[in-house]
């Protein structure tokens, strides 16, 4: 089997699998995690250690990893199981799950986010040549990205399967040209609002207080300070600034004639590093203040995720240079380094003084959208690279 068949075939059989996390209200990536293990059992690939993990909801979260060579040093790749959800499916041409090939695109959910890192890594596997090894390689497959990693590569750092002098590249991001290499991530701040009213019938808005009126307007106010108080802009990054974007809005009344007493919605926050994150989350909680204040009602703040930004250089690291060298040797171009707003799984590892580069060749502006889709080429296209690492 050629590598084009290989890709097409193992796609069809791993991205077909629904692998989002409980708190999306999937069932986890145990069943994804199954069939990996069967296709590396099937390349004679048995050697592998798992590390499962029982969340909150009682459902078993798999990682597990591979490692050949007797070599001091490791190439890691980290990639992640699980997907975020297919969203609205009218919005797709295909059925999310029913993986679709096409002009030498994959369409799937998850095909890119991160099934393309998983199909590089089983492909880098299938071709391994130990006669030529310099450097052992290592496979991490991790559940549990999407949803806040405790589960997934936080557990696995505490075991301590990765050392500070490895090699590690997560292929979580990338760019069509393949020139890109992340070394740098911005903070992440997930809040929850409650924004509490009071409750009344529509045709009495005066013995009553919108919620979602209030909520709003809150979004409107909250959106102007945070971009005034932020706004320092670093051109390393992708996008420069810091961003703030109202995500998910929770159901708040079941009938079109009631006027809502609460109201329940989420701002995803990516904090350039220049920010001191406790002192940020106070500057919000202020804000908040502020507001009630002047406006009424109550809103309540709770941090759902806080991921400071880990101060660690990776310009002149191992990998990077590695990379860089690769990049130009196989494709011909000089590889820049930049920061992007995204969290991987550099950053946990970055924060323990482990070296870990983001590099992929990709379709950017992809990931959780409808028609999700990977490149059969660049997944071939990345193998070289790493095989020549």
């Amino acid at each position: 089997m050629d590598d084009e068949e290989f890709v097409k075939n193992t796609a069809r059989r791993i991205l077909s699998i629904p692998a989002v996390s409980p708190e999306n209200g999937g069932s986890g990536e145990l069943k994804k995690a199954e069939e990996i293990l069967n296709i590396l059992d099937e390349m004679g690939y048995k050697n592998y250690e798992k590390y499962y993990v029982d969340d909150n909801f009682g459902v078993t979260r798999p990682n597990f990893v591979i490692k050949t060579g007797n070599f001091e040093k490791t190439l890691w790749i980290i990639v992640h199981m699980d997907t975020v959800p297919a969203g609205d499916v009218k919005l797709w041409a295909h059925d999310p799950y029913d993986v679709h090939i096409e002009n030498g695109n994959i369409y799937a959910r998850g095909a890119e986010d991160n099934g393309q890192g998983l199909l590089t890594a089983l492909l880098l596997l299938k071709k391994l040549d130990l006669n030529k090894m310099r450097l052992n390689l290592g496979i991490a497959f991790v559940s549990d990205e999407e949803t806040g990693n405790t589960y997934g590569i936080k557990y696995l750092i505490s075991k301590n399967i990765f050392k500070p002098d490895d090699l590690i590249v997560v292929p979580d991001a990338g760019t069509e040209d393949g020139n890109i290499i992340e070394t740098a991530e911005k903070s992440v701040l997930w809040l929850k609002f409650t924004v509490r009213g009071r409750q009344g019938h529509a045709s009495m808005p005066q013995e009553a207080l919108n919620a979602f009126r209030l909520s709003s307007k809150f979004i409107t106010f909250f959106d102007d300070e945070l971009h005034k108080t932020f706004s320092i802009e670093n051109k390393m990054f992708i996008p420069s600034v810091s961003t703030f974007e109202p995500t998910k809005h929770e159901k708040n009344i079941d009938n079109i004639n009631t006027i809502p007493g609460e109201d329940i919605f989420y701002y995803d926050c990516r904090i350039l590093p220049g920010y001191n994150l406790e002192e940020a989350i106070e500057n919000i909680q202020k804000m908040v203040t502020d507001f009630t204040k002047k406006n009424g009602g109550e809103i309540d703040m709770d941090v759902i995720e806080s991921e400071p930004s880990p101060s660690f250089n990776m310009e002149n690291s191992e990998i990077v240079l590695k990379l860089k060298d690769a990049i130009e040797k196989i494709k011909g171009k000089k590889a820049m380094t930049v920061g992007i707003g995204g969290s991987t799984f550099a950053a946990f590892l970055r924060a323990r003084n482990i070296p870990a580069a983001v590099w992929s060749t990709t379709v950017i502006e992809n990931a959780h959208m409808p028609n999700e889709f990977c490149r059969i080429d660049d997944i071939i296209g990345d193998v070289k690279i790493y095989e020549y690492i």
